[in-house]
């Protein structure tokens, strides 16, 4: 039976962060390790102080400046952040903290942390990207509601009306860019962080 291509969405249950423990960093350490040692340039000193960084971050209402300093630099870990969603590390965990076949059960303790960085450098994402994670059904790392997310099937879709539309009036052009306004989302809805609790 094959698996559906869109999965029911669920949030990841959350926690406070903490460091990760030997078992956790034992999953993650193979995946992480091989990408950083397949990109060009030096691989980090320390990676497990590295995520630990990240997913401090990816955790926290703050901004990256406010990372401890026994954690390391902000600005590194913002970087390696970065590249890992590019190179397509995060997809990856995504996958793998999902009701995918090719989940890793392995990880599982880490899913609230990783779901977290995924959704603190969405607004970096492409829209494939956003896309897997919506059909992961990982509401836990999109950064808005679902609704909010650009819509890709409606995209082309009004691409193609558009082209085949020549002196068009008012109104139609005007359902035409209501269609494309509809289809870019809602960004202005986005939040890469959850407001802080207040007491």
């Amino acid at each position: 039976m094959r698996p559906p291509s869109i999965y029911p969405l669920r949030h990841t249950p959350r926690h406070a962060w903490s460091p990760m423990t030997d078992a956790e960093w034992d999953a993650l350490a193979p995946l992480v390790t091989h990408a950083d040692q397949c990109r060009p340039g030096r691989p980090p000193a320390d990676p497990r102080r590295l995520w630990n960084a990240i997913f401090w971050v990816a955790c926290s209402h703050g901004a990256w400046h406010h990372l401890p300093a026994e954690l390391g630099r902000a600005d590194t870990a913002h970087r390696a952040l970065r590249r890992h969603l590019e190179a397509g590390l995060l997809d990856r965990l995504l996958v793998a903290i999902s009701p995918h076949p090719l989940a890793a059960a392995e990880l599982a303790p880490l899913a609230w942390r990783i779901a977290r960085a995924w959704r603190r450098v969405a607004r970096l994402a492409s829209m494939a990207q956003l896309m897997l994670a919506r059909r992961l059904g990982l509401a836990s790392a999109l950064p808005c509601a679902p609704e909010d997310l650009p819509k890709p099937y409606l995209s082309e879709f009004a691409k193609r009306l558009a082209a085949h539309v020549r002196g068009a009036g008012p109104i139609l052009l005007g359902f035409l860019a209501a269609l494309h306004h509809e289809a870019m989302g809602r960004r202005h809805a986005w939040r890469l962080t959850d407001a802080p609790a207040r007491s």
